[in-house]
């Protein structure tokens, strides 16, 4: 029988996501420095991660909402 080496499967998948998951915060923190206009796509370009992931991550995705509330200009 042989051994079972799922383990590095799941090692491999979790470094993946966590590596992604940086991209995307970086990116969003680049493109907020640089007074550019956040949207889940210029966010998804930038970090070269898909549009759709960026929709499934919560906290990225309250963050860039976040952000985008921070820069409108109040409404009189």
């Amino acid at each position: 029988m042989p051994a079972d080496n799922s383990i590095h499967l799941v090692a491999a998948a979790r470094q993946r996501h966590e590596q992604t998951r940086a991209k995307a915060i970086r990116a969003i923190h680049e493109l907020d420095q640089a007074g550019a206009v956040l949207t889940f796509e210029s966010v998804a370009r930038h970090a070269g991660v898909s549009r759709s992931w960026i929709y499934t991550q919560t906290d990225l995705k309250d963050e860039i909402g976040r952000l985008r509330a921070q820069h409108r200009p109040e409404s009189s």
